[in-house]
C-alpha cells in the first residue's frame, strides 16, 4: 500500500516581501524625485518666458519712444539734443552720471524733442540695482530750456519702469539682464522708406534668459547730416 506524501506550501517567504517592498520604496523615491526636477525645470522655463515676455516689450516700447529724439528742433546734433550716459543713476528726481563719446556704450541715453510745441527732455534707463528698485525706466519727459539735454543734471526727472529687476536676482522670475546704449554718427535711412534719411544710428543691448544677444537699432531720421 503506497505512503501517503505530504504536500509542500508554496508562497511568499518575509524575506522576499521585504525585497519587494524595498524595491518598491526605491521606485517610488526616484519617480517622486523626477516629478521635482521636472517641475522645477518647468516652473523656471515659465519663469523665462514671463522674464523674456516684459523685456522683449520693454524693448519695443524703447525703439518706438528714441524715434521722438530730436523730432521738431532744428539742426538737431550729437551732444545737444541727444547723449549717452554711463554710470547714470536716479536719486529722487535728480540725475547723475557722465556723458560718453560718440560710439562708447552708457546705461542712460537722453534727448530733447518738441512734439507738443514746448520743448522737452527724456530718456531711457537701466538700473542695474537688485535691491528691488533695478530694471529698465522710461525718463521724463520734462521741460526743458532750448530744446537741449546739455542741462541734463540740474533737471527734475520722472520715472517709469516699463521691466523690472527684483531683489534677489539670482532667483527672480524677471531678472533682467544689463542693457546698454549707445549712438553712433552714421548715414542711415529707416527701415521702408527712402525720401528719408538719418545721420545718427542709436543702439540697444541686452541678452535673454537664456544669454541669447538682443540688439534693436534705429535710424533717427530727426538728425540730419551736416
Amino acid at each position: 500500500m503506497p505512503c501517503a506524501t505530504a504536500s509542500r506550501q508554496r508562497g511568499e517567504s518575509l524575506i522576499s516581501l521585504m525585497v519587494g517592498m524595498l524595491l518598491s520604496t526605491v521606485v517610488a523615491l526616484a519617480m517622486l524625485s523626477m516629478f521635482k526636477v521636472s517641475t522645477r525645470y518647468g516652473g523656471q522655463a515659465g519663469q523665462d518666458a514671463a522674464a523674456d515676455g516684459q523685456l522683449t516689450a520693454a524693448l519695443m516700447r524703447a525703439s518706438l519712444a528714441v524715434q521722438d529724439a530730436g523730432y521738431g528742433i532744428a539742426s538737431a546734433s550729437l551732444g545737444t539734443q541727444l547723449v549717452v550716459l554711463s554710470g547714470a543713476a536716479l536719486g529722487g528726481t535728480a540725475l547723475s552720471g557722465s556723458a560718453v563719446a560718440t560710439g562708447s556704450s552708457g546705461n542712460a541715453v537722453l534727448w530733447a524733442m518738441n512734439t507738443t510745441g514746448t520743448a522737452q527732455c527724456a530718456g531711457l534707463l537701466f538700473d542695474a540695482s537688485t535691491s528691488g528698485t533695478g530694471g529698465l525706466y522710461y525718463l521724463g519727459p520734462v521741460a526743458c530750456s532750448a530744446g537741449s539735454v546739455s542741462g541734463w543734471s540740474s533737471l527734475a526727472w520722472t520715472a517709469t519702469r516699463w521691466a523690472d529687476r527684483p531683489a534677489n536676482q539670482a532667483a527672480a522670475a524677471y531678472n533682467q539682464t544689463a542693457i546698454g546704449f549707445s549712438v553712433a554718427s552714421t548715414a542711415c535711412k529707416p527701415f521702408g522708406l527712402t525720401a528719408s534719411s538719418g545721420n545718427v544710428v542709436w543702439t540697444l543691448a541686452s541678452t535673454n534668459r537664456s544669454a541669447a544677444p538682443l540688439t534693436e537699432q534705429q535710424c533717427l531720421f530727426n538728425f540730419k547730416a551736416p
